[in-house]
């Protein structure tokens, strides 16, 4: 479990991150791996022919600052048998010479995410290469700058998944109904306002996601695609549905989140198909009664609306495994929800109601329960019957006395606590065995039980916002942690012990009051990050420089002279580098030691 993943689960999310299958980032070669079957060097460039885990051979031209295909390429005769290029992460300013090669299925020229910012081509208009491609099946041309689609797309005769999305489009050619292959459209992040009556004829689509626009209207027609599986209107303004909703004959996942919806057609009741639908953050201020009647129904957001009552008859959903209503002005916890036999994640926090009923412990097969933030001073005795519990959210309650209740589910993997005002955490807490993930922020601890230690499965503990003053010695027993954050706990002291932490990887220690590290950090083999800002310390220990996995320290608004904070932030080099130099001072009776990051820069550059 990386940094990212682990800092990921431990945030809140809405239905729409929960299903990949909608995202663009599902083009294929993103998530195939590969390895190289032939490498040759073409001027200055070295250029890999890989074979995908799906036994495709293709050309990795990714990442070559390239602003144009070697002609060496194209003539090739090894890379004319190629079935897949990619050309992501260059500053192509054209295609020429790209018809060459003739038997290529596959062509990726989009722009590529990364660290928060776009890299790669910005072709205005569809190159004229591509059309000469007889059996191109899939093309993505995302995050470019094109602006319109020319009647011209209709030389994909072949195409089958069509990647057009954070363009600047405003309009769809007519010529799309004539792409008979075509099964996935990505048009996300474009400038649409309405989708054309034409669609309603691309019966070949499967799936097409067009969230990020700024749609307001879909035409009567648009329920008539009769293929279309997975539709995604996420972000858009639309405030009503088309009446005859109800004849979509396939589609099994419909998100309309963030939108200005009120109501649905009633129409809808007859998708049968339906198991998806992503309701949240729209206007609504109930629950439309024809979702009571879509019995295929298995996942169901409404959260962040504005609905106060949720009626019995949800319990005759008989198949729904997974609700979300957080975020709403629901005053009674919904009694009939134990009927629904097979949930499993219920969301619910953030509601008006003040306690849990005793049929909450009915739900027995639940895994992954949310009550957060609504004002719970106790939880009722039945919540041990909770037994098949993996994910638990009591956070920002009045749960004062840690519930006892939570004592008894073994199977809990991760528990958010936070926010609740706790004073203690009780010994038997110990005794979770498959506890992966324990966030307590924001509480009022002072110390941790003595058998910390004895979760051994802890992989991540969030203590931030308490107050021990004094670092909890039983958490650096717990030498199964991979994340660690104690910031805002008036902490004056980091023990020597802090070392046995070997498996960490993000220690985050910001905003405490002490003023030195101990140089038994460099038991800490696996650290990647290290944050200690806004402390007293003056100088780090020398012995940080064996911690080969360190890629950020964060130390700012601390008096850091030795080193200073630009070395610092100069990176890992040049920190060892700085006490490499520091200590050929000592060694030759030099009385002071001084470098500028500049110095230590250019030393580091000649190694």
């Amino acid at each position: 479990m990386t940094q990212v993943d682990m800092l990921y689960r431990m945030k809140e999310t809405h239905l729409f991150d929960n299903f990949t299958v909608l995202k663009n980032d599902l083009l294929p070669y993103r998530n195939l791996t590969s390895r190289i079957v032939l490498t040759s060097t073409m001027g200055k460039m070295q250029v890999s022919i890989k074979e995908r885990s799906d036994g495709k051979i293709g050309i990795d031209l990714g990442l070559k600052k390239l602003t144009s295909i070697p002609e060496e390429i194209c003539y090739n005769s090894d890379m004319q048998q190629c079935t897949w290029i990619d050309l992501s992460r260059n500053k192509l300013e054209s295609l020429d010479n790209l018809e060459l090669l003739i038997h290529l299925q596959e062509v990726y020229i989009g722009r590529v995410m990364e660290h928060g910012k776009l890299y790669g081509n910005t072709f205005s208009k569809i190159p004229n290469q591509l059309y000469q491609l007889p059996f191109l099946k899939i093309l993505d041309m995302s995050a470019n700058k094109l602006q319109e689609i020319p009647p011209a797309i209709v030389n994909l005769r072949h195409i089958e998944v069509l990647s057009l999305a954070r363009n600047h489009l405003r309009e769809l050619p007519k010529e799309l109904e004539q792409l008979r292959s075509l099964k996935t459209l990505y048009l996300d992040g474009n400038l649409l306002t309405e989708l054309p009556e034409f669609l309603s004829r691309c019966h070949s689509i499967r799936r097409l996601s067009v969230r990020n626009n700024k749609i307001n209207k879909i035409p009567d027609e648009f329920p008539l695609m009769e293929g279309l599986e997975i539709l995604n209107l996420h972000c858009n303004e639309l405030t009503a549905l088309p009446e005859n909703m109800g004849e979509f004959m396939s589609l099994v996942i419909l998100i309309i989140s963030q939108n200005k919806l009120r109501g649905l057609p009633s129409s809808m009741e007859a998708i049968s198909t339906l198991e998806v639908l992503g309701l949240e953050l729209n206007a609504f201020t109930f629950m439309p009664v024809c979702i009571h009647k879509m019995q295929g129904l298995r996942m169901l957001s409404l959260s962040f609306n504005e609905i106060d009552e949720v009626a019995d008859d949800i319990g005759q959903l008989k198949h729904l495994d997974r609700l979300w209503l957080e975020g709403n002005k629901i005053d009674n916890f919904p009694e009939a929800l134990p009927l629904a036999a097979e949930l499993d994640d219920l969301r619910v926090g953030d509601n008006g109601f003040k306690e849990l009923p005793d049929s909450i412990g009915q739900l027995y097969g639940m895994r992954d329960l949310s009550v957060n933030n609504l004002g719970l001073y106790r939880l009722p005795e039945t919540f041990e019957w909770l037994y098949n519990l993996r994910t638990l959210n009591i956070s920002d309650n009045n749960l004062s006395v840690f519930p006892e209740e939570i004592l008894k589910l073994s199977c809990i993997r991760e528990l958010q606590c936070m926010g609740n005002g706790l004073r203690s955490i009780p010994d038997k807490i110990c005794s979770l065995p498959n506890l992966q993930m324990l966030n307590l922020r924001r509480n009022s601890l002072r110390e941790l039980p003595a058998r910390f230690s004895d979760l051994s499965n802890l992989l991540i503990v969030d203590l931030s916002h308490n107050q021990f003053r004094d670092f909890p010695l039983s958490l650096c027993d717990t030498v199964s942690l991979q994340y660690v954050d104690l910031s805002d706990c008036h902490i004056s002291t980091i023990p020597n012990e802090i070392g046995k932490l070997r498996n960490v990887q993000s220690l985050i220690l910001n905003r405490n009051t002490f003023d030195r590290l101990p140089s038994t950090i460099y038991g800490l083999v696996n650290l990647s990050e290290l944050r200690f800002a806004d402390n007293g310390v003056s100088a780090l220990p020398p012995e940080i420089v064996r911690l080969s996995k360190v890629s950020v320290i964060e130390c700012t608004n601390n008096p850091m002279e030795d080193p200073n904070l630009a070395i610092i932030e100069a990176g890992m080099n040049c920190i060892k580098e700085y006490f490499q130099r520091k200590l050929f001072s000592v060694q030759e009776g030099r009385p002071a030691f001084h470098m500028d990051v500049s110095a230590i820069r250019a030393a580091v550059g000649t190694l």
